[in-house]
């Protein structure tokens, strides 16, 4: 019996061993692939977004979501060859993932939601990697880094990462994509206000996208009024440098 015992125990480390040695071969060669078929997709759209300058946002989003989907993709393909080399039944394993995804319909329902989100925000184009946004909804505001398919993950003023589940998504304003505007009120009195007057109009000479409104009367106070027009990420400063111009402070 012990002898039976012993060739059985040596029988299961040499199988043990050899799994192992299968299993290391097939990480070997799944980091491999994975690692030049990653190069590949980036040399690709790198070329393509050198060619097309015009558009450079948007390969960088679709980039990023291909190598999203392929890292899911490599993944799963890694897990599935993985049970296969311990012989697992992996057919068996699908199909009761699927009984259990059944009682796990809410969580499969947000998960679908969210990747056909993703989907028609990528197609539709309505957001690219580096503009900014403002959820209506969620009251957030920042700058879109990664489009993923399941989520997208801002930048805040402030600096904090944000990640926003593409089922959340419902009103969506791109700041990125209009023009803004805005007022720029200098107070007056009757004795200055012709002064003022002349250095706004002199001033706006040279932003071409500053217009001169006219006399605005708020609570009795009395102000000349311009419109400024521009970028949402550039309107504050041109604001900070006209009205710093209005008043003087550069003279």
């Amino acid at each position: 019996m012990s002898i039976l015992k012993y060739l059985h125990l040596e029988n299961l480390f040499d199988v043990a061993v050899e799994k192992i040695i299968y299993v290391i071969i097939a990480s070997i060669l799944f980091y491999v692939f994975y690692r030049i078929l990653r190069r590949i997709i980036k040399h690709l759209f790198d070329n393509y977004s050198r060619i097309n300058i015009a558009d450079s946002a948007r390969v960088l989003t679709l980039s990023r979501l291909t190598l999203s989907v392929f890292q899911y993709l490599t993944v799963f393909l890694y897990i599935y060859t993985i049970l296969g080399i311990f012989g697992l039944p992996v057919a068996s394993l699908l199909a009761g993932a699927g009984i259990v995804g059944v009682g796990l319909g809410f969580a499969g329902r947000d998960l679908m939601t969210d990747i056909i989100n993703g989907f028609f925000i990528i197609v539709e184009h309505q957001v690219n990697v580096g503009d900014t946004v403002n959820f209506k909804n969620l009251d957030i505001t920042g700058t879109v880094t990664v489009i993923g398919i399941r989520s997208l993950t801002l930048t805040t003023g402030t600096g904090a990462l944000v990640f926003v589940p593409n089922r959340n998504i419902t009103a969506l304003a791109n700041l990125s994509r209009l023009d803004h505007y805005i007022f720029l009120d200098v107070p007056v009195t009757s004795e200055n206000v012709a002064d003022v007057k002349e250095r706004m109009l002199k001033v706006n000479e040279n932003y071409p996208n500053t217009e001169f409104v006219g006399v605005q009367i708020v609570d009795e106070f009395v102000y000349l009024r311009s419109q400024l027009t521009g970028p949402y990420l550039e309107i504050s400063e041109l604001k900070a440098q006209i009205l710093s111009q209005y008043y003087g402070l550069d003279d």
